[in-house]
């Protein structure tokens, strides 16, 4: 294991979740045999992700940023600092900024000079600041509602983070022109780098032969679209077709959802299972037919990238149908491993889903496809090894390692 004595990582919150892309990355990077130190300010609110090799990776967590004792302690500091410190009184930056200076010495002590970070957000601000302040170099992976929908208020900008950082990452092709064309003074130092999965994990779908069976998974959410799948769900049992929709995830609109499948009589046909864990989101693909993500921009205009349960779909095998926003293109070829529809489009949406369903050629067709792209684009080991070589090319790592 090649110790990285200057590149680490730092994040808002890890292990999270609902972003196990961060949690895959790190734990390819170690299996790759290079151990950049973690660093998190804030704890896990939530059971680790499963089937991501994290135990053997130290992670260095920030005490309680919250408490009289953190604030007091680095709020004395030099005057040269405080001087830095604009006074803004915006409460989230004067946060970064107290984490910053609690974090300089750590960093020094493990040989950390650079942060890779992911999210231009609470943690992007942070490195911002330890620039600032202590002379520290930041690079960030930007991802969705952080970069489509920043937000105005904030004392350190998306156009700051973008300008003094080394470099920045993104997941799509799309998000990367978006940035570029937004920015275009660091167009140059913007890279595309795809999330990556382990495809070894997920099972070979088992197409059902009677019963159409289609999967959507995430967070009950605006932008996740879900309203839509019902509202086409409504029209194929109109239509007579044979078929049974599970919806995995937890979130705000769950009693909406749930309201609206009673109000359409559709509770023999549509459910809502809940979260769940990796394993079983496995399971779940291995055991349907197609998998539908009806992604849509909601009303602050944020949606999703590049959504990596569709690559996971991809890699059991499966047909998609999904929505022609953002980065989705990049991963769904129409009529090649699947069927791109507009958004907020229930009956196109539900065309979709029946030809697919009602066509076994098409579904095998489509399902090859989706792992013969998943297995070009999406390969952890191949993203990784992209991340790595921007790395090598700011020093940040050994050639070759």
């Amino acid at each position: 294991m090649t110790q990285c004595t200057s590149l680490g990582y730092l994040f808002e919150r890890f292990p999270a979740f609902t972003q196990t892309f961060c949690a895959r990355e790190v734990a390819e990077l170690y299996r790759q045999g290079f151990a950049p130190p973690v660093f998190s300010i804030r704890r896990p609110v939530e059971d680790r992700p499963l089937n991501i090799p994290l135990d053997h990776i130290p992670i260095h967590y920030l005490p309680d940023t919250n408490s009289l004792r953190f604030k007091l302690k680095t709020t004395l500091v030099s005057s040269r600092l405080k001087r830095l410190w604009s006074g803004s009184g915006d409460l989230r930056d004067k946060g970064r900024f107290r984490e910053a200076v609690y974090l300089a010495p750590l960093l020094r002590r493990a040989g950390v000079s650079h942060l890779h970070v992911h999210f231009a957000g609470l943690a992007c601000r942070c490195a911002w600041w330890l620039k600032r302040l202590f002379g520290f170099t930041y690079s960030f992976t930007g991802h969705a509602n952080d970069i489509f929908c920043p937000k105005p208020d904030q004392r350190v900008s998306l156009a700051d983070l973008l300008r003094d950082a080394s470099f920045v990452v993104t997941v799509s092709d799309y998000s990367a022109k978006l940035l570029m064309h937004s920015f275009p003074d660091t167009a140059a130092k913007i890279h595309r780098v795809y999330n990556g999965i382990d495809l070894s994990l997920f099972k070979q779908a088992i197409l059902p032969t009677d019963t159409i069976k289609f999967l959507s998974v995430g967070r009950l959410i605006e932008k996740k679209g879900f309203a839509y799948l019902i509202d086409a769900a409504r029209l194929l049992r109109d239509r007579g077709l044979s078929f049974e929709c599970k919806i995995a995830g937890e979130g705000p609109e769950r009693d909406t959802l749930q309201k609206s499948i009673q109000t359409n009589g559709l509770e023999k046909h549509v459910h809502l299972t809940g979260s769940k864990s990796q394993p079983e989101i496995v399971d779940l693909l291995a055991q349907c037919s197609i998998f539908v993500l009806p992604a849509i921009h909601d009303r602050s205009g944020d949606t999703d990238n590049l959504p990596t349960v569709l690559i996971e779909a991809m890699a059991s095998r499966l047909g998609l149908v999904a929505t022609n926003v953002a980065g989705i293109p990049e991963i769904v070829h129409h009529k090649e491993n699947g069927i791109l529809v507009p958004e907020k489009d229930p009956v196109q949406l539900a065309d979709a889903i029946e030809s697919i369903g009602s066509n076994r050629e098409l579904l095998d067709q489509y399902g090859r496809a989706s792992r013969q792209i998943a297995e070009q684009k999406f390969s952890l080991k191949t993203t990784t090894a992209e991340l790595k070589s921007i790395f090598e090319r700011f020093h940040l790592i050994p050639p070759g390692k």
